[in-house]
């Protein structure tokens, strides 16, 4: 990672240019300054690019939607499907644009709002989204550059920075994020612009930051329950226990929890953390991607466990299918994930919802109350309290219904088109009522721990379409849905080794820090063959916090 230094070294040599010519010639410097080109800025300017950056790239890019959007089995790719069978890419640049873009940029905010501006409330909004940021890194490829990382701003720092293990990486979020609690005081906004999050609002800063903090422990607390899966074909596998990677987490979600007025939490969906696009020419990223090109659309699992469920978020995560709307009544059909054909076919399928993919001011979301509420209720359900699980998974729910524009008592359309046609929405009226949904069969609060565990995680997978990234890492962090892993992949480019436990590390990597990336993955026990994407060892390559070992399919389901 040899970002900065080269910037440095021309930035350096021109420096000593100008101050020679400057020398000989009077009023050089102002003469020739363009203002619309300044050198430095305010640290919440800074904030504001790197803030689109990480949105943009972690939500909206091509991570998202091209790759585990569809590995979460949440989405689908309709045309040039290869990413959904598992197909590796050349990932450099969704690894490294990471630290030379947002990264870095947060990495300047702190710098400057730490030191001549003055403003810690500011340095610690920045810290928190270079958590989030980190946190994406680490969950994504295990091992990453964190303690070196960043030090092309030194004159004497290391370009070729070491691989910190993921347990230390948690731990310095977690410092990271009670600094930035701490600092994060007053009602008055530490900014009056930059901040596309929250207006500068350290109350909210606050409130994102400890539910951050309860993400990042949750996922480290394991998953102590066995799940008997109804394989394709027949058979049946039943899983072990996950044991915690950090012994401590429940004990820290439990200090967080049980002092609300050090560590708010988000408690509405008024508080949730995410960038609203403005329009042309500032469009949501996904809507500016399927604009011009029609590349994804539903998954099959995901519409299948809506419809067994009555779930009205069907009406707003998918569009009928053409034939349908055609030819009533509307239908939902979700396209099986990694079939061996080259394109599904388009009138029989449904795409992607109106409100997902075809809004260019749709928002991009952050973090969100509905999936803190479903961290609680995990949490609650580990420490055996029972009453409260219950409430804060129905909780949860109702919170993921309403954020989506779903009302208790009132209805929801479908609709349908895209941006260049325009969205039609149907005079069809389908009814929201939340009683009647939580005392479905299949969301009802009840049986064995593992199966109330098991409701908790699929609402969290449901609650959480659209961010691929954070419904990969919990399907593989819990092993639900657990239709993921009941089936092979047509046309799986490894075979018979089910859901990829990390993405390949850069090759850049391996070109300009060869000897640490290496190092990372000896001590990972990263498996050689496959791009070192799957584990043949139980859970010994697996990343540090996934401690579960998910079934591996052997035999193809083709509906």
């Amino acid at each position: 990672m040899k970002y900065f230094k080269t910037k440095q070294i021309i930035f350096a040599g021109l420096f000593i240019l100008v101050s020679f010519i400057s020398s000989c010639t009077k009023d050089f410097e102002e003469m020739n300054t363009n203002p619309n080109s300044p050198v430095d800025v305010p640290a919440a300017n800074i904030l504001t690019g790197a803030e689109e950056d990480a949105v943009s790239r972690i939500l909206g890019g091509w991570i998202q939607h091209t790759y585990l959007g569809p590995w979460s089995q949440q989405w689908c790719k309709v045309q040039y499907i290869d990413e959904d069978r598992y197909m590796p890419r050349d990932m450099s640049g969704e690894f490294q644009n990471v630290y030379i873009n947002e990264l870095k940029n947060l990495t300047i905010v702190i710098n400057k709002a730490s030191g001549d501006e003055e403003n810690p409330r500011l340095a610690a909004a920045a810290k928190v989204m270079r958590a989030w940021s980190f946190l994406y890194l680490t969950d994504v490829w295990g091992d990453v550059p964190y303690s070196e990382a960043l030090q092309g701003f030194d004159q004497d720092g290391d370009l070729t920075p070491k691989y910190d293990k993921q347990a230390d990486i948690y731990t310095a979020l977690l410092t990271q994020l009670e600094e930035a609690n701490a600092a994060l005081t007053g009602t008055l906004p530490f900014a009056t612009s930059g901040d596309l999050i929250y207006g500068g609002d350290p109350g909210l800063w606050k409130k994102f930051a400890n539910s951050l903090k309860l993400r990042i422990l949750n996922r480290a607390a394991g998953t102590p329950y066995s799940h008997t899966y109804n394989m394709a074909g027949g058979t049946t596998v039943t899983t072990a226990a996950g044991a915690a990677a950090l012994s401590t987490a429940d004990a820290q979600i439990a200090t967080i929890l049980g002092n609300p007025s050090a560590y708010p939490v988000f408690t509405s969906n008024d508080e949730n953390a995410y960038i609203v696009y403005p329009g042309l020419p500032y469009r949501n990223p996904i809507f500016n991607t399927l604009y011009t090109r029609t590349d994804q659309g539903i998954s099959e699992t995901m519409v299948d466990w809506l419809l067994a469920r009555n779930d009205p978020r069907i009406h707003v995560y998918a569009q009928p299918t053409p034939t349908s709307q055609a030819t009533p009544p509307l239908k939902y059909v979700g396209w099986q994930n990694g079939r061996e054909v080259t394109s599904a076919p388009f009138p029989s399928i449904s795409l992607l919802g109106t409100a997902v993919a075809y809004d260019e001011t749709a928002p991009l979301y952050i973090m969100t109350y509905d999936e803190v509420e479903l961290i609680k209720a995990e949490h609650y359900l580990r420490v055996g309290n029972d009453g409260a699980a219950k409430a804060a998974y129905e909780e949860g729910i109702a919170a993921s219904m309403e954020r989506w524009g779903l009302s208790d008592g009132g209805t929801v359309n479908p609709s349908w088109g895209d941006g260049k046609v325009g969205i039609t929405v149907a005079d069809d009226e389908f009814p929201v009522d939340f009683t009647t949904y939580l005392a479905d069969p299949l969301v009802a609060w009840g049986g064995t721990d593992a199966h109330k565990f098991q409701l908790i995680c699929e609402q969290k997978w449901a609650a959480i379409f659209g961010q691929g990234v954070e419904a990969w890492t919990e399907v593989r962090r819990t092993g639900f849905p657990a239709r993921v892993f009941e089936y092979e992949l047509g046309g799986a480019y490894y075979p018979n080794l089910g859901l990829p436990i990390r993405v390949q590390y850069a090759l850049s990597e391996d070109t300009y820090n060869t000897n640490n990336v290496e190092a990372a993955r000896v001590d990972q026990k990263i498996e050689r063959i496959n791009e070192g994407m799957f584990s043949s060892n139980g859970t010994a390559s697996q990343v540090w916090w996934n401690t579960r070992k998910n079934p591996i399919p052997t035999t193809t389901d083709v509906k």
